[in-house]
């Protein structure tokens, strides 16, 4: 009797699977493109050099096809003149985008820029981004600042290789000075030590979210397995989420005690960077934002 009754409770996951992956979907007004499998759709087209794949489907399907990898289904655009359609003439309409399952690892995925639907949260960030960060008016401010760094990063160079026979690791020094002049305009801080020592880490942890963020996922290919994190993408990329966060978090808490202080002297001292920016619009009631959520955006000004 028990075996029965097991049996009965796996039924409506059977038939959920059967719906899922096996039974056709009905016809809607989609672009053309390989029938595919069932279950797997074009999945065992892709092979190691999926870019090569597609150009070959869509020079038999146009520039605009439907393509489906195991249950998901993806309008692939692979011409110049259609993308501009879709990014740029009908932008509007295509706001809401595909989160790959690894990024939903990090805290407040919602709230960047990148994976936030096209309401008034991601228009304000969007305008933060543009006015704060990413304006004429912003860059030519802070030019002094990228002056500076390259002088740290030749001095530094001269100092500690010159006329000892050292190879330089350019590569290491190049993305702490690149590090440094971001911080440095985004948080008014220098991230990496003035003898580039700890710009290791921070390399490791930002070059471990991209090689996450890139690799091939089942949970985006079947959602409904998204929550097993079968190949552990996301438990391997969330430790260096994090790490980033604590950095942020420990900016984010000096710069508010810095705000504090001056205040109760009576002088509201600001430095006028992007983190001022964003914490001011902390105490805007109606902006939605508060001390957490802007964690996502310091992020990928810094990436």
């Amino acid at each position: 009797m028990g075996v029965y009754i097991t049996l009965l409770s796996l039924l409506p996951v059977f038939f959920f699977f059967l719906r899922q992956f096996l039974v056709p979907p009905k016809p809607r007004n989609l672009p053309p493109g390989p029938a595919g499998l069932p279950f797997l759709g074009s999945l065992h087209k892709l092979g190691n050099r999926a870019h090569q794949s597609l150009y070959d489907m869509a020079r038999r399907y146009g520039p605009i096809m439907t393509v489906r990898l195991g249950s998901a289904l993806a309008v692939v655009v692979s011409t110049p003149d259609a993308a501009q359609e879709i990014l740029r003439v009908n932008d509007r309409n295509f706001t809401d985008r595909f989160i790959p399952d690894v990024v939903t690892a990090q805290p407040s995925p919602e709230y960047t820029v990148a994976w936030s639907d096209g309401g008034s949260n991601w228009r304000i960030r969007r305008r933060l981004c543009n006015t704060q960060m990413f304006s004429t008016i912003s860059l030519d401010k802070f030019q002094h600042l990228r002056h500076q760094k390259v002088r740290q990063l030749v001095d530094h160079i001269r100092v500690k290789y010159s006329g000892v026979g050292k190879p330089v690791d350019i590569s290491q020094v190049a993305f702490a000075t690149a590090l440094n002049l971001i911080s440095s305009t985004v948080a008014s801080v220098d991230v990496v030590d003035p003898e580039f020592e700890t710009a290791q880490e921070f390399k490791e942890v930002v070059w471990r979210i991209m090689e996450d963020t890139g690799k091939p996922n089942l949970s985006d290919y079947f959602p409904v397995i998204g929550r097993f994190d079968l190949q552990g993408i996301k438990k391997h990329i969330k430790v260096s989420y994090t790490r980033l966060h604590k950095m942020f978090d420990e900016v984010i808490e000096k710069r508010l005690q810095e705000r504090a202080e001056s205040l109760s002297n009576g002088d509201a001292v600001r430095k006028g960077d992007f983190l001022d920016a964003l914490l001011d619009q902390c105490e805007e009631k109606k902006s939605g934002l508060d001390r957490h959520n802007i964690k996502p955006l310091i992020l990928v000004s810094c990436k």
